[in-house]
């Protein structure tokens, strides 16, 4: 008999159309009436980033032996319930490390390094103020890059940035070695010592508004503030309250609580910070990535080892 498999979210299609061939694969949200009718036969749930895997969700699945992750983060997953119900649990850690480093790489330089754009014929006077005002302060070369959690991303961020010129220290729990041309430091030093600072620490409940005003405090003045870890690790009215007291400052935000925000996020009409709708992992290649957390979640249910699973 075919495994009975439930896929919440859209994977790419060569992920689905390979998950089909080797199991019952049913398609439905996780809100859905048909989810809630299958869930008490389903072996394996397959989720991404908007489906919450609820003890009560696990205690109705008594069939369900794994849970797989289209994505790196697993704290929409309860994993204590997970392990009482010996249920594993698979994910992809290593499917968007590019492509979050890009998007951090690329946003963050063209913050840093100011420009000014030709858009019409202009005279030598106008030309003149318009290459007058292209002025950096500071090259790269001259600049602290500081990144908060040093692991896949954190620290291949650290490499790329510190091959650029900049001078990259790190805050990390854990003591790393290895870290090449990157200092780890404490806290304090990296928040005050940063022209930039990049954050990317893990989803758990320990880092919920971590980022606060007492962090915002120690920030040198027009800091360029960078989030694409998770929402809930920046409390969104102190960062407001910081941009507002400090014009010179900047943020660059990719994930929010809620999401999709609402018209009262504190960040949503501040002319000093940019908002983007969760889209540092959007590139092709790390979407179908994520999608072959199928491969692992087919392996579990055939006995086979998972080339990533969690650690419960």
């Amino acid at each position: 008999m075919a495994h009975q498999v439930i896929q919440t979210e859209n994977l790419p299609d060569q992920c689905s159309a390979w998950l089909a061939d080797h199991c019952e694969l049913h398609v439905c949200p996780s809100e859905s009436r048909r989810f809630k009718e299958l869930l008490p036969t389903v072996e394996a749930l397959i989720i991404r980033t908007y489906t919450n895997v609820t003890k009560e969700m696990i205690e109705s699945a008594p069939n369900l032996r794994v849970i797989g992750r289209a994505g790196v983060g697993i704290d929409n997953i309860d994993l204590n319930a997970c392990k009482e119900q010996g249920v594993q649990v698979v994910h992809t850690p290593e499917a968007n490390t590019e492509s979050v480093v890009d998007f951090v790489l690329s946003r963050m330089l063209m913050m840093l390094r100011k420009v000014t754009f030709v858009e019409s014929q202009t005279s030598q006077n106008e030309w003149d103020l318009l290459r007058t005002s292209a002025m950096n302060e500071k090259q790269f070369s001259e600049m602290t890059l500081g990144i908060i959690g040093f692991g896949r991303i954190g620290s291949t961020l650290g490499t790329l940035a510190s091959a650029l010129g900049f001078k990259v220290i790190f805050h990390d729990l854990q003591t790393i070695k290895n870290t090449g041309a990157c200092t780890q430091c404490s806290l304090e030093d990296v928040l005050e010592q940063s022209d930039a600072i990049s954050i990317h620490v893990d989803g758990r409940a320990e880092n919920e508004h971590m980022c606060d005003a007492d962090l915002f405090r120690h920030l040198q003045q027009g800091c360029l503030f960078i989030n694409t870890s998770r929402g809930f690790v920046v409390d969104s009215v102190s960062l407001a309250n910081h941009l507002r007291h400090d014009a010179s400052a900047f943020a660059i935000i990719d994930v929010h609580q809620p999401e999709p925000i609402h018209a009262d996020y504190p960040l949503l009409t501040l002319p000093n910070v940019e908002l983007y709708p969760h889209i540092a992992c959007k590139t092709q290649t790390a979407t179908i990535n994520m999608g072959w957390v199928v491969k692992d979640v087919i392996a579990v249910l055939n006995n086979e080892t998972p080339q990533f699973e969690a650690v419960l």
